[in-house]
């Protein structure tokens, strides 16, 4: 179940991307029609993201260790901001009212401060989505011709 959590996550993080870093880029060339490709991808990079791209398991989990004070099993310096933006919201939650865990289903689809990557690996998902997109075009194409065969 975790693996089929972690690919739809995966999946919606890469169209979260692929759409912010367009919709930026429309944005930003009107601004500024000279400004280059990596400028684009830094400045979206920082933007906010549509939510918290981690699954209801991990964050609780990982939470977990943060309420007792223990150290994250993680390196990424983004993943770590990630769960300490969240863990704080779950704090601030903790003071209005009583709730557990399942307030984190809540806070993990709420708009996140940013996507929570660092620019090279934006630029793999962006390029990676852009080349499944053109495949897909592709395969399209050659099935909607009537002398070819599609095996898809």
């Amino acid at each position: 179940m975790e693996n089929n959590t972690k690919d739809y996550i995966g999946r919606l993080r890469s169209e979260a991307v692929v759409e912010k870093f367009y919709e930026n880029l429309r944005l930003l060339r009107k601004k500024d029609p000279e400004i280059t490709l990596k400028e684009v991808i830094e400045r979206t990079v920082r933007s906010a993201a549509p939510r918290f791209f981690v699954g209801f398991e991990n964050a609780r989990r990982f939470i977990s260790l943060l309420m007792r004070n223990k150290q994250l099993p993680i390196k990424n310096k983004n993943k770590i901001a990630m769960y300490k933006e969240i863990y704080r919201r779950y704090k601030e939650r903790l003071k209005k009212e009583m709730c557990n865990y399942t307030v984190l289903e809540s806070i993990i689809e709420e708009p996140a401060p940013s996507f929570y990557i660092d620019d090279n690996r934006f630029r793999c998902i962006l390029y990676n989505e852009i080349n499944r997109k053109r495949k897909l075009f592709a395969n399209k194409k050659l099935c909607s011709q009537p002398s070819m065969v599609c095996a898809l």
